[in-house]
C-alpha cells in the first residue's frame, strides 16, 4: 500500500525555472539544443515530467545525482523517436486484434461442436464482471453501426467479440480454445501483445529503460527460436535483450504478426514501413547515442529481429 502521507511535494516550476533546474540540479547540458529552443519545445510540444523519463537511459551519474554527458537534445530526440515508434506498434497491434477476431470467427463457423452461443454463455458465467460491463452500457455508444443491445440477451461469438474490449477479448480467445480443446499457437504470446497494445494505446513512454528486469518472464518459445536463428548478433545480446520487457514484447509481436496476419499486402506494407523507420528517422541522430551502449544494443537487437521476421514473412 503506497504511503501517500510521506510523499514529497515539489515546487511547481515555470519553463524558465525548469531550464535552470536541468542545468544546476541535473547536470543536463544545452549543446545540441539551445535553451531558447528547449523552452519553446517545452511550451509547445512536450512537458518535462514526461521528457525526463528518457533520462533513465543515461548510464552514468555523479554521486550528487547529476547526469554525465546528458544533453537536452538527447531527451528530445528519444521522445520524437518514441512517438513515431508508438504509432507504428499500435497500428500493428490493431492489425493483430483484427486477425485474431477473423480467426476465432472462422474457427467457430467450421466447428461442428460450436453453436456460437453456448461458449459465450459459459464464458460469462465464469467471468460475471464482463457480463456486468455489457449490461451497464455500450462501450462504443454512438460510434458503431450496430445496435448491440439487441444481442445482450444471447450474444454469439461473432457479435460478442465486437462488444468487449481487448483485455476481455484475449480472455475469451483463450477460453474458447480451451473449452473446445482446440490447439491454438497464439495464446501463450498474448501477454506480450497485450502489454504493447495497452502501452501504446495509453501513450506511455517506451524508450525510457533498456535494463534487464529481474524475474521478468520472457517468452521462452521466441527465445529458443531467436537463439537458433543465426540473426548475425551474439546469443548473449539476444538473451540479455529478451530480459527487457519492451524488447521481448517487440520480438514476440513480430513473431505473431508474421504468422497470424493472412493478408500478404497488409503484412508486407506494414513491415516495410517499420523497416524504413528503423533505417531512416530512427538513426537520423545516431551520433547522439555513440557513447550509450544500452541504446545501441537495443537498436541492434530490435533491427536484427525485425529483419529476421521480415525474411520469414
Amino acid at each position: 500500500m503506497p504511503k501517500y502521507e510521506t510523499a514529497e511535494k515539489k515546487q511547481k516550476l515555470t519553463v524558465s525555472e525548469i531550464i535552470e533546474y536541468c542545468k544546476n540540479d541535473l547536470g543536463i547540458t544545452f549543446n545540441l539544443m539551445d535553451e531558447d529552443t528547449a523552452a519553446e519545445f517545452l511550451e509547445k510540444h512536450n512537458y518535462f515530467f514526461r521528457l525526463k523519463q528518457y533520462a533513465e537511459t543515461c548510464q552514468e551519474r555523479t554521486k550528487s545525482g547529476k547526469y554525465v554527458g546528458l544533453d537536452f537534445g538527447y531527451l528530445v530526440e528519444l521522445s520524437t523517436i518514441d512517438m513515431f515508434l508508438r504509432k507504428l506498434i499500435f497500428k500493428m497491434t490493431i492489425d493483430l486484434e483484427h486477425y485474431l477476431k477473423v480467426k476465432i470467427v472462422n474457427d467457430c463457423q467450421t466447428n461442428e461442436a460450436d453453436d456460437g452461443y453456448e461458449v459465450v454463455e459459459k464464458f460469462l458465467e465464469k467471468y460475471p464482471k464482463v457480463k456486468e460491463s455489457l449490461l451497464t452500457g455500450s462501450r462504443l455508444a454512438g460510434y458503431s453501426g450496430v445496435d448491440f443491445e439487441k444481442y445482450l440477451a444471447a450474444p454469439a461469438v461473432w457479435n460478442f467479440i465486437e462488444m468487449i474490449g481487448f483485455y476481455d477479448f484475449i480472455s475469451f480467445y483463450s477460453f474458447y480454445y480451451d473449452y473446445f480443446r482446440l490447439q491454438c499457437n497464439y495464446t501463450k504470446h498474448f501477454d506480450s501483445v497485450r502489454r504493447l497494445r495497452n502501452t501504446t494505446a495509453h501513450n506511455v513512454c517506451l524508450l525510457c529503460n533498456f535494463k534487464p528486469v529481474p524475474n521478468f518472464h520472457y517468452d521462452l518459445e521466441t527465445s529458443f527460436e531467436l537463439l537458433q536463428s543465426n540473426m548475425g548478433i551474439g546469443n548473449g545480446l539476444i538473451s540479455n535483450s529478451l530480459k527487457v520487457p519492451l524488447l521481448n514484447d517487440f520480438a514476440v509481436m513480430l513473431s505473431v504478426y508474421t504468422k497470424l496476419v493472412t493478408s500478404e499486402k497488409v503484412k508486407e506494407k506494414t513491415l516495410e514501413e517499420i523497416k524504413i523507420f528503423f533505417d531512416g528517422r530512427m538513426i537520423y541522430h545516431k551520433d547522439y547515442f555513440e557513447g550509450n551502449s544500452s541504446v545501441k544494443n537495443a537498436y541492434k537487437f530490435a533491427r536484427a529481429v525485425l529483419c529476421y521476421y521480415e525474411e520469414k514473412a
